[in-house]
């Protein structure tokens, strides 16, 4: 409720003071349809108040998102397409939104948060995905986009990060992700969550061939624990493992930070910790110095069209 998020506004703001970030972008996570007490952009920006100055807003993980999921492909009718780009103008409009998201096209259920963190899952490609890419190029907005990455049909892993919630099988998405990637040129996607992939599947390999093939594909990086898997970017001590590096050096304009951070209002009332929040000095402090700039804030001002040098 909003009381609730102006609280949680209030602990995001003493950790962005504690880790010297001036500005976060906060946005609704992909809620699935049918989900209690859905909220969008507008609820959000309601309840920030006298520390609204210190965020910029995303839109459409409730709104947009529970559209797309709710909808078959084969049910995307000339009809359902005009309402859905009804609403996707009406939040830009309502909450001066930077970017569309969090959007999702597979979205795995993590334990213990069950249903408070849903499994979802539509094809990369779906008609109201690309229609979305359509909008966001006219509109000059990007879009962030949450894609647990299955490159060929594969079982589900049998790892205590997932619940029960999760098939046992997943299909192949990346085949669809290259079209939604094509379909627009325009359209720039930031997929999010790059360096703490639960999958395992997201490597450096993988992501420098989409970024060479696909000039408007961007990232946003979460820089959670690390450990010796590939798609984790940093080793087990915190350092940016070679291959990252070579990445990000690779493409300095196609990245920016993510933390994928929830803020409750308290410690003690479901509070996530700030793990990934935390390591943004460590990683930003490893890298050369023009690097270290474009991927703190000069990428961010350039797509989201925002100030946050100091």
């Amino acid at each position: 409720n909003a009381p609730s998020f102006g609280a949680a506004a209030e602990t995001a703001v003493a950790a962005m003071d504690r880790l010297g970030i001036r500005l976060t972008l906060v946005m609704p996570p992909p809620q699935a349809p049918g989900a209690p007490n859905i909220y969008d952009c507008g609820a959000l920006g309601a309840a920030l108040g006298r520390e609204a100055a210190r965020f910029r807003l995303l839109g459409g993980g409730g709104r947009l998102n529970a559209m797309i999921q709710s909808t078959a492909p084969d049910q995307v009718t000339d009809r359902v397409k005009q309402r859905f780009r009804e609403t996707a103008i009406e939040l830009a409009a309502d909450c001066h939104i930077v970017g569309f998201g969090e959007v999702t096209a597979h979205h795995l259920s993590l334990a213990p948060m069950g249903m408070q963190h849903p499994y979802e899952r539509v094809p990369p490609d779906h008609p109201l995905l690309l229609l979305l890419a359509d909008i966001a190029a006219e509109m000059n907005l990007p879009i962030d986009l949450h894609l647990d990455l299955v490159p060929h049909d594969m079982p589900m892993p049998a790892r205590p990060l997932f619940n029960a919630s999760n098939p046992r099988e997943l299909p192949a998405n990346l085949p669809g992700f290259e079209r939604l990637l094509a379909h627009n040129p325009k359209a720039r996607i930031i997929w999010a969550h790059a360096g703490s992939d639960p999958l395992q599947t997201r490597t450096p390999e993988l992501q420098r061939r989409l970024l060479a093939r696909y000039p408007n594909l961007y990232m946003s990086l979460r820089p959670g624990r690390g450990g010796p898997m590939p798609a984790l970017m940093l080793d087990p001590r915190g350092r940016i493992k070679p291959d990252w590096l070579a990445l990000l050096q690779a493409f300095p304009d196609r990245f920016v930070l993510g933390s994928d951070q929830f803020h409750a209002p308290a410690a003690g009332h479901g509070r996530v910790p700030a793990v990934t929040i935390d390591n943004f000095p460590n990683v930003i402090g490893q890298l050369p110095a023009p690097l270290a700039r474009a991927i703190a804030y000069e990428n961010a001002e350039r797509l989201y069209g925002i100030e946050l040098k100091p």
